[in-house]
């Protein structure tokens, strides 16, 4: 168990995630440290939260640099920003929600940023043709971030695993709810 800052914050997250209520003690032994350790980086479960925050948004931040690093938008850029979703779901599930943060306007204004840079890098794919462009640029972000969130959280729960995640919301949003094609590999679909 990591427990430098950045471990224990990678550790905190997931459980203010499933438990908004949750005190420093219930966080720190969920955890897996004590609440000394948790109140030396942190000394207030305010600071915690904003530190958390800080720590998605740096996350969210770094993937969209990686994926505009490269020249175009292609299909590998959308992969990788895919199997980056965590940050993105956070985000959603706890940036946008928690009242420790909702007053905090720098926390707010990276938040919108992330989310115009996001909404960008949709647009872009869509002017390459790698995403379809008969629905709105920021739809598209909505739905990624709305499904990376969907997708941390059935993760945490147990219902799919950390490796499905990104495949699954690769295929969603690649394919939506539809059925692909079928091919010679996957054979053809059967009505059950």
């Amino acid at each position: 168990m990591r427990t430098d800052a950045a471990g224990v914050l990678d550790s905190a997250i997931p459980v203010l995630a499933k438990d908004r209520g949750a005190s420093m003690q219930v966080i720190a032994t969920r955890a897996g440290i004590s609440r000394a350790t948790l109140t030396r980086m942190f000394p207030t479960r305010q600071v915690l939260v904003q530190a958390m925050a800080a720590k998605i948004l740096d996350d969210c931040e770094m993937a969209l640099i990686r994926a505009r690093a490269h020249p175009g938008v292609t299909d590998e850029v959308l992969t990788g920003l895919v199997a980056e979703y965590v940050p993105f779901a956070q985000l959603w599930n706890l940036v946008y929600v928690e009242p420790d943060v909702l007053g905090a306007p720098e926390a707010t204004d990276r938040a919108e940023e992330i989310f115009a840079h996001t909404v960008t890098l949709m647009a872009a794919g869509q002017e390459a043709g790698v995403l379809r462009a008969d629905m709105p640029a920021t739809w598209l972000a909505s739905t990624f971030c709305g499904l990376a969130e969907t997708a941390w959280e059935l993760t945490l729960e147990g219902h799919m695993g950390a490796r499905q995640a990104p495949d699954f919301l690769s295929a969603v949003m690649r394919h939506g709810l539809t059925t692909p094609a079928a091919s010679p590999r996957h054979g053809r679909s059967r009505k059950r």
